[in-house]
């Protein structure tokens, strides 16, 4: 059996929403919030990764997988995607189940909602990841890493900017985004050390091929990559095991 969380801020919005009078708005948030996070774990499922744990929040679930860093782009893409797709189909729904006028309306407008704040590119959300996986489909792991951060702070301070006059909700919202991101920042050093060395001691299919001058921080997720150096052509292997073999015998 998964572990399944509830963070303390989705406990606070259903106890504000039940102090409030709004029990059935809580109870719809949570079913499309589920229902959004259902998508993600089918898709998980069916690339047969192990899930470690679900934390459900107001605006949707973060469900940690264990999985590699070079997880091919498209597998990754659909996994990020599985509680979008699961929203939009939510609509559909929606659509044909015989309920009230003003239950359908709710529904609609929070599952919008949801959906919509789900694909800002913001640190945890679920744009955020699938701008970090486009991007790796251009650059190489530590540029598309270090834009990934960016964007996500730019559109933080833009979400911020937008919504600062609401309520309390939103400093408590944006205040996990700069906890989220400050761990992004903090833990780039292991993820990147460990994305080396799970080429090193991996044997992954590659969809390209590629090479080029530099060094390994010209990598890229789906890309074997071999490189010019005095007029030889080096593999990444090669130079992989001579980093860590050093590091090893230090």
């Amino acid at each position: 059996m998964k572990i399944i969380k509830v963070n303390f801020l989705t406990l606070y919005f259903l106890l504000l929403l039940f102090l409030c009078g709004y029990l059935k708005l809580g109870i719809i948030v949570f079913i499309i919030v589920v229902f959004h996070e259902m998508g993600h774990i089918l898709f998980i499922k069916l690339f047969k990764y192990k899930i470690i744990d679900i934390t459900i929040y107001p605006f949707g679930g973060i469900t940690k997988v264990d999985k590699d860093i070079n997880t091919p782009l498209n597998k990754e893409l659909l996994i990020a995607c599985g509680g979008i797709i699961f929203q939009l189909i939510l609509f559909i729904i929606i659509y044909f189940v015989p309920i009230n006028v003003i239950t359908k309306e709710l529904l609609y407008k929070y599952n919008m909602s949801i959906l919509l704040f789900n694909m800002l590119p913001i640190i945890p959300l679920d744009g955020s990841i699938i701008i970090n996986s486009l991007l790796n489909k251009i650059f190489s792991y530590k540029v598309s890493y270090y834009l990934y951060i960016i964007i996500s702070i730019i559109f933080s301070i833009f979400y911020l900017f937008f919504n600062y006059w609401y309520s309390l909700n939103n400093y408590l919202i944006v205040s996990l985004f700069i906890i989220k991101t400050y761990y992004a920042i903090k833990n780039y050093k292991y993820l990147k050390t460990r994305f080396l060395l799970e080429r090193y001691l991996n044997k992954y299919e590659y969809k390209y091929i590629s090479t080029k001058t530099g060094d390994l921080d010209i990598l890229k997720i789906d890309t074997y990559q071999y490189f010019k150096e005095n007029n030889k052509i080096v593999s990444e292997y090669s130079k992989l095991k001579e980093m860590f073999d050093t590091k090893f015998i230090l």
